[in-house]
C-alpha cells in the first residue's frame, strides 16, 4: 500500500488536526437526543444493529450505514462524511479484517453497543450509542490497540507501583492510575506530575497502536523518583453522556483545563507526594493549553510580580509546568498545513485531496473571521470551541507566568513543527523561568525516527525516548523548590 493510501488526511490520535476526534467528540455527539420513555428494540436487536452499521462501512455501503440514525443524526452525518470517517480509521489502522465481537452496556442513561474491530494494525472499538426508540444517536471511535507493546528499557517496575484511583466525582469523574516510587513509602516525600493527553478521546496511556507514550514516561519518572498520575480523558469516558447542549457549548475547558486542575488537587492529598512539588507535563494540545491550566491552578501566576505566587490556592498550585510540542499558531491553520504535508508525501496532490484542502482553508477562514453562527460546526469542532481558543492565546498567556516552564520539541515532529518553537523562543526569550530543548531525530510522540514524519511510525513499536525522560527529571531536581 502505498504511503498516500496509507495515509492522506487520516487524522491520526494525538494530532492536532481535530478532523475525526472533535467530528466524533462534538459534531456526532451533539446527535445525542434525549431518550424516550420506552424501549423498543432487545440488546440482541441492538447489537446485531450495531455489527450491521460497522459491517456496511467495511463494505463501501455508507448510506446503507445511517439507515437507522436518527433525525439529527442523519443531519449532522452525511453518508460522505461517514466514509470520511471510515477512510481515516483505516489510515490509521490499516485494512480492516473482521468485526471480533459485541459488548452491551448501558452509560449514561443510553443504550450503547462496543462493536471490536480487527484491523491489520490492531483492535479498535466502536461504540454506536441508541435512544430508546432503538435508533441511532452517536458514534465513537476508540484508540487503536495492539498487543505488541513493550516497556522501555528504562523503566524498572522494581522500583515503582502502580495503583487506581479516580480523577473528579460525579457525572465526570474518570478512572486514573497512580504510579508511584518505592521510596515515598519509606516516609522520603516525592516529587510528581500530572499528565495531561494532546486531542481526541485519548486513555490514560496516550495509546496509539503498539505505543503508549504516557505509559513510558510514567514507568520512566518513576523509576528515576517520580511520582505521576494518568487518567483516562474525560471524552473517552463520558463520550455519549453529553447533551445536545453541552456539546454545543464544548470547549478545551471541559475538554481538557477542569480535569487537569482536578487531577492535581487529588495528587496533592496523597501522602509521600510533596505537595510544593507537584508539576503539570502537557503534551501536544495538553501542551498548548498549558499555560491555561497554569493559570487555573495558580490563581495569582500573570502577576507582575512572581512574590505574588504566595497567593496561589493552596489545594491546586503547581511548582511548574512542562509544555512538549506545544502549537503556538491558530489551530485550524495548523490543521489545514497538517492536510497539505500528509498529501504530500507521495510529492503530488490529487484532484479529490486538492478538493478537500479547498474546503479545509475555507472552513479555517470562516473560523478565524469570527463568522461561524451560533451550533454550528467547522473543521470537526462547535463555534463555542473555536471562540474559546481564539479568546486564550497561549503564547501571550505564558508571556505572563512566573512560574518554571521546560518546552520540549522534537525536531522531526509534523504536526507541531519547529516554526511553532520559533514563536515560542522569540516570545519567551530573556525569561529566567523558561528553558527550552530540542531532540534532532523525535517526532510528535517523541520516539525516534529518521528522514520525514508520517503518520506510519506511530504504529511501528518503539517507545518514548530516554533522553526526555532524563531531561525532565534534571529539571525537575535542578528546581529544588519548596514554593510556600
Amino acid at each position: 500500500m502505498s504511503t498516500k493510501s496509507q495515509n492522506s488526511f487520516a487524522p491520526v490520535v494525538r494530532t492536532m488536526a481535530l478532523l475525526l476526534i472533535l467530528a466524533l467528540s462534538s459534531s456526532v455527539l451533539s446527535a445525542c437526543a434525549k431518550k424516550p420513555q420506552e424501549l423498543q428494540k432487545t440488546q440482541e436487536e441492538l447489537e446485531a444493529m450495531a455489527r450491521d452499521l460497522v459491517l456496511s462501512m467495511a463494505g463501501g455501503e455508507f448510506e446503507e450505514a445511517r439507515k437507522h440514525f436518527d433525525k439529527k443524526m442523519s443531519a449532522a452525518v452525511s453518508g460522505a462524511q461517514l466514509q470520511e470517517i471510515w477512510e481515516a480509521i483505516s489510515g490509521q489502522a490499516g485494512k480492516w479484517i473482521n468485526v471480533s465481537g459485541t459488548t452491551f452496556a448501558e452509560e449514561q442513561g443510553y443504550r450503547v453497543v462496543y462493536v471490536k474491530n480487527l484491523f491489520e494494525r490492531g483492535t479498535l472499538d466502536i461504540k454506536v450509542v441508541f435512544n430508546n426508540q432503538g435508533q441511532v444517536s452517536g458514534l465513537w471511535v476508540g484508540a487503536l490497540e495492539s498487543d505488541a507493546y513493550t516497556q522501555p528499557g528504562y523503566a524498572n517496575p522494581d522500583l515503582f507501583e502502580e495503583r487506581e484511583l479516580v480523577v473528579g466525582q460525579g457525572k465526570w469523574e474518570l478512572p486514573a492510575t497512580l504510579t508511584m516510587p518505592r521510596n515515598a513509602a519509606a516516609g522520603e516525600p516525592v516529587p510528581a506530575v500530572v499528565l495531561v493527553h494532546g486531542s481526541g478521546p485519548s486513555n490514560r496511556d496516550e495509546t496509539i497502536g503498539p505505543n503508549k507514550p504516557f505509559k513510558d514516561l510514567a514507568w520512566g519518572l518513576a523509576s528515576r523518583g517520580i511520582a505521576v498520575l494518568r487518567y483516562d480523558k474525560r471524552t473517552k469516558v463520558h463520550g455519549a453522556a453529553f447533551t445536545s447542549e453541552e456539546a454545543a457549548s464544548f470547549t478545551v475547558k471541559e475538554e481538557t483545563i477542569d480535569d487537569a486542575v482536578l487531577a492535581v488537587k487529588l495528587l496533592k492529598t496523597i501522602d509521600g507526594i510533596d505537595p510544593d512539588r507537584v508539576f503539570v507535563v502537557g503534551h501536544s494540545l495538553g501542551a498548548t493549553v498549558g499555560p491555561r491550566i497554569a493559570q487555573a491552578c495558580n490563581p495569582a501566576e500573570g502577576s507582575s510580580s512572581p512574590d505574588e505566587d504566595s497567593n496561589a490556592d493552596a489545594d491546586t498550585s503547581i511548582a511548574g509546568l512542562v509544555m512538549m510540542a506545544p502549537t503556538a499558531r491558530n489551530l485550524a491553520d495548523l490543521m489545514v498545513e497538517q492536510m497539505e504535508y500528509l498529501a504530500n508525501l507521495d510529492g503530488q496532490i490529487d484532484e479529490k485531496e486538492a478538493a478537500q484542502i479547498q474546503e479545509a482553508r475555507a472552513a479555517a477562514d470562516k473560523i478565524k473571521s469570527g463568522s461561524l453562527k451560533e451550533g454550528e460546526v467547522a473543521l470537526g469542532a462547535p463555534k463555542a470551541y473555536w471562540d474559546d481558543l481564539s479568546a486564550h492565546d497561549p503564547v501571550e498567556i505564558a508571556k505572563h507566568l512566573n512560574l518554571p516552564i521546560l518546552i520540549l520539541q522534537g525536531e522531526r515532529d509534523y504536526q507541531v513543527t519547529m516554526v511553532d518553537l520559533e514563536i515560542w523562543k522569540q516570545a519567551l526569550s530573556g525569561k529566567p523561568n523558561v528553558t527550552i530543548k530540542t531532540y534532532p531525530d523525535l517526532n510528535h510522540l517523541f520516539m525516534s525516527g529518521s528522514g520525514k514524519s508520517t503518520p506510519d511510525e506511530y504504529f511501528v513499536p518503539s517507545n518514548l525516548a530516554e533522553e526526555v525522560v532524563a531531561d525532565i527529571v534534571d529539571w525537575v531536581n535542578s528546581l529544588n523548590l519548596h514554593r510556600k
